[in-house]
């Protein structure tokens, strides 16, 4: 029954809203993985990338080198 209280609805909920999205675009920015990124490598999980600092091979989804955390071109 609490939930379906106005005080939810008007108050907590919209805070609890900002609040998932600011969470998820803290952790989006850290990791340097975003939402977009995550349909890309639902269709396409093969493809690998050659960093051209380390030379290793990153798959293709991401936008950092796994390895020497330097941004893919």
């Amino acid at each position: 029954m609490w939930l379906g209280g106005y005080f939810f609805w008007i108050i907590l909920a919209p805070v609890f809203l900002i609040g998932g999205l600011f969470l998820l675009f803290i952790v989006s920015s850290i990791t340097g993985f975003s939402l977009i990124d995550l349909f890309a490598s639902l269709n396409n999980q093969s493809t690998t990338l050659t960093c051209w600092h380390c030379g290793k091979e990153t798959p293709a989804d991401r936008r950092l080198c796994r390895h020497c955390k330097q941004e893919l071109q």
